[in-house]
Order: structure tokens, then sequence, then C-alpha cells
């Protein structure tokens, strides 16, 4: 039979991660299509990746960003399901057919699951799903860092996935492109699954948590990338809120949020070194984050 399943990984000096990644993907039942696209890795990232059958390895010269390299992995695959991985993510027996199972069972509107995810060793809660707080411009990962005593383990609808490990249903990521995109490359890494999760509800898809399915998760924070991401990751809560902000639950927040967030500009752009180029990344993407807003207005049909 062929595959239904597209496990899709994108890499960036990734060679300590990815072997152990793929070979936990290598245990998982059912026939699927595993794909990476290397970001110009200059460690032995593609080297470890080639030797490992069944794999479709994609190579791009320059690093296009986990958003972009995504996107680009969507078009190499045509799988009624996507899983989207990774490489610092190892996946427990049963994961992908239990979030299959869950997923091919769900209402059409469903567009996609998200097992639980736990750190190394599965004692600590990595993410139980994403909660926005919209007043704080602030989305989190519900349970991180939690001890895991079972407190999340009942499956049901929540706000959405983390993209280091999601099902998706290929109907849904059709649906939910805007201009041609899945995911939002000005983004280029960080956020990009809350910014698609809430263009989601906006248009009316669901999302389901699935914890019988578990899959570990070390998680890289931005910082540890060097100045530039860290100053990505925090521009683009800016730009999903623009974006996806719908004021149903009022605009009074923004009396205190806006004034607060321009002093944790201004004080970060002078504390941290280099972090000034935080004020160029907002210049340079605030007007396609309106853009993408009117697009998403379009779709549902309500105004921008």
């Amino acid at each position: 039979m062929p595959p239904e399943v597209a496990i899709c990984i994108v890499t960036h000096n990734s060679e300590r991660h990815i072997g152990p990644a793929l070979a936990a993907v290598a245990t998982q039942e059912g026939p699927l299509a595993v794909h990476v696209w290397d970001n110009a890795s200059r460690d032995g990232t593609v080297d470890v990746v080639r030797v490992v059958p069944g794999v479709v390895l994609h190579r791009s010269d320059v690093n296009l960003g986990f958003c972009a390299a995504n996107n680009r992995l969507i078009e190499s695959t045509d799988e009624p399901f996507m899983l989207f991985l990774n490489p610092d993510t190892v996946l427990r027996p049963g994961c992908v057919a239990k979030l299959q199972q869950v997923l091919a069972a769900a209402p059409p509107d469903v567009a996609a699951v998200g097992p639980k995810l736990v750190k190394p060793g599965g004692a600590t809660i990595d993410s139980a799903g994403i909660v926005l707080v919209r007043h704080k411009l602030s989305p989190h990962d519900r349970g991180d860092g939690e001890p895991d005593r079972g407190q999340f383990d009942i499956p049901g609808p929540y706000f959405g996935p983390s993209f280091a490990c999601a099902l998706w249903r290929r109907e849904a990521i059709e649906a939910l492109r805007l201009g041609g995109e899945f995911l939002d490359e000005r983004f280029f890494a960080y956020f990009e699954d809350v910014d698609i999760a809430w263009r989601a509800r906006r248009l009316g898809w669901r999302f389901l948590y699935e914890p019988a399915a578990v899959c570990e998760h070390e998680r890289g924070r931005p910082d540890r990338h060097g100045v530039a991401l860290a100053a990505r990751a925090f521009v683009n809560r800016y730009l999903l809120w623009l974006a996806n902000e719908d004021g149903d639950n009022g605009w009074s927040y923004l009396a205190w949020a806006i004034p607060r967030e321009a002093a944790r500009l201004v004080w970060k752009s002078f504390d941290i070194k280099g972090f000034f180029v935080v004020w160029r990344m907002l210049y340079q993407d605030w007007r396609g984050a309106l853009r993408k807003r009117r697009l998403l207005a379009e779709k549902a049909g309500v105004r921008a």
C-alpha cells in the first residue's frame, strides 16, 4: 500500500539529533514517506541522513528557515496526512499510528492532531499544546516544565499543537494558504505554529490533543542560536498578533499592553548587543502582516 503519511523534518546543523530522530521514525508502524529538508548544514547532518534507508533528502544552498523549508516539503509530497517533526524529537512507539487513527476518525473540520510532548526521559512535560494569552501578546506551551503526573492525559480540543510534532490533514493545509503560503516565510522560525493555529481557528478549523501519542522533544531556545534569531522570535509575536487578532475579546487590553511592549523593545535594544536589529525587522515586516490580515479577513468573509 502507498504511504498515507509524509513525515517532514527540517534540519540545520542537526548532526547530534537527526540520527536518533530517524531511528525512532523507523520504529513507527505502517508505510511512511520520510522527507528531510536540510537548510545548508555545515556539520555532518547530511552524511547522517544519506545512510538512512528510505529517507528522501532535499537540500538548499542557503538556510531558507524553518517555515520556507516546510512549505517546500509540502510541495514535494502528496500524501493525505503530513507529520511535521523537529529533528530534536524522538517518537515513542505507536505515536504516528495513534495520531493517524485519531485524525482519520475525526470530523472533517479537525485540521490537525498533536501528541503529548515530553522532555527527554519523559518525566517532564514539554508541551500539551499552545496557550495564547492575548492580553500579554505572549503564547506559551501548556504544562512546559511541569512534572508529568498525568494531569495532561485527557484528550480533547485545544488551541493548537506545537509544530515540533503535529499530524496535519492536507485539505486543511491547502485551505489555510494565504498568498500561496501555508507557513508565513517572514517568520523564518518560531511562533509559526501559533500563527497558523490562530488563522485556522479564525477560518473554522479545530485541533485535537491526543496524549496517548507521546513524543520526546529536547527543545532549543532562540537565544541559543544567536541574537538575530532571538530578535526574530520577539518580532514574530507582534506579526502574528497583527495578522490574526479580530478584537472578539475587545481591544481594551492594548491600553497597557502596547506601552509595556514598547518599553521591552527599547530596553532589550540597549541591553542586548546586536538586538537593535529588531527595529529593522519590524520596519520590513509589519506591512506584510497587515496584508495577511486583509487576506485572512477576505477568506473569513469579515472586515479586517
